[in-house]
């Protein structure tokens, strides 16, 4: 059975984008966060060519998202990004997962299950220096990091923070954020000077990546940028990698004075057409956008009209020649119709937007 309504994904953009962050990154390693499914492109698809086109090492959410990337055949590095629950612990040693810890609760059962099946375990300390969120405080970190040292199951890999305000250009979002670089650099000095030598030091995320390159240290983590979403995306070569598209399933008679959809929001000032769209909030396509956003059908552009149903929208077409059939384009890589855009309208941020497409809508990889 044909799909009408996909989100199309363009891999050859996934490596260009890539190949781009590593220019930036200038030779430090890249870590792909694929969580969330990959940002709703496709964990599984997704962490498959991140690992074809180069990248050193991928970021999950869970270990769930973990282990389903890893029964699929994946072979990188999978770093664990949030604090996992202390009966998932045989599960990250299993599947040689590398989790990021904020204190000690899991090293007993990494070390348990290590020691009754073999091998050992490399994970990650996070530091939090200023979101309060998750990690261990800057002061705690040493006592830490000599409490996993104490298990001859266990190493540190590398050690983490996280940016509350990378993102912000208002100069006290700056000064928080540079307060944050120096209190990482201060503990990595801190263990350096006891002996613990840190070779994966990772705080980068994509807002930091742009802006603040002292945030790179051994390791930077490409997030929304790997998906062609950033500051100024389109001026460094950056491009969506996912177009969302669905087809018209109906063109219909409008008379003046008519409403369209629920609530009667839009009122015809004329005698006009409208195309009837097979996507709706259920899809993705947020409510907000109701007589706020435009499609793109046959490379012109026409405004949506009455309210975003759960299943469907409608776009005014005038007297055009649309038919049953015509492809539409809801947002993707377009200067007008793209997430940053849609998000705009919609009052929230890219990241949102491609993580609500939703599980219908079938992913087709080209």
């Amino acid at each position: 059975m044909q799909n009408y309504t996909i989100a199309e994904i363009d891999l050859s953009v996934l490596q260009s984008n890539m190949k781009i962050i590593k220019s930036i990154a200038d030779g430090v390693k890249v870590l792909n966060i694929v969580k969330a499914n990959a940002y709703g492109h496709g964990i599984v698809e997704i962490s498959k060519a991140s690992e074809q086109f180069g990248a050193d090492a991928l970021g999950v959410a869970n270990v769930q998202e973990g282990v389903k990337i890893r029964e699929a055949g994946v072979k990188l590095p999978i770093l664990v990004l949030f604090q996992h629950f202390k009966d998932e612990s045989d599960l990250v040693c299993k599947y040689n997962l590398n989790p990021i810890i904020s204190n000690d609760e899991c090293l007993d059962e990494y070390d348990k299950y290590l020691k009754k099946n073999g091998g050992s375990l490399n994970l990650y300390i996070k530091v939090d220096t200023g979101l309060n969120r998750m990690g261990a405080r800057p002061e705690d970190v040493l006592e830490l990091s000599k409490k996993v040292l104490s298990y001859d199951t266990l190493n540190i890999e590398g050690i983490n923070t996280h940016y509350a305000a990378a993102d912000m250009k208002d100069e006290h979002s700056k000064e928080f954020t540079n307060n944050q670089i120096n209190i990482f650099n201060e503990v990595l000095n801190n263990l350096n000077k006891n002996g613990i030598n840190i070779k994966n030091a990772h705080t980068a995320n994509s807002a930091a990546l742009i802006s603040y390159k002292n945030t790179y240290f051994d390791m930077v983590r490409a997030g929304i940028i790997l998906y062609g979403y950033t500051d100024s995306f389109y001026d460094l070569g950056i491009k969506p990698i996912l177009s969302l598209k669905s087809h018209v399933v109906l063109v219909r008679n409008i008379k003046k004075g008519e409403s369209i959809s629920y609530g009667m929001t839009w009122t015809a000032q004329k005698d006009t057409k409208v195309a009837v769209i097979p996507i709706g909030y259920a899809d993705g396509v947020p409510r907000k956008l109701s007589n706020n956003w435009e499609v793109k059908i046959n490379n012109k552009y026409y405004p949506l009209r009455g309210r975003v149903c759960m299943d469907s929208i409608i776009a005014e077409i005038g007297n055009d020649n649309i038919k049953i059939g015509d492809e539409v384009l809801i947002f993707g890589n377009d200067k007008k119709l793209n997430a940053d855009t849609l998000a705009d309208k919609a009052g929230t941020i890219s990241h949102e937007i491609l993580v609500n497409i939703g599980e219908r809508v079938k992913r087709i990889y080209k």
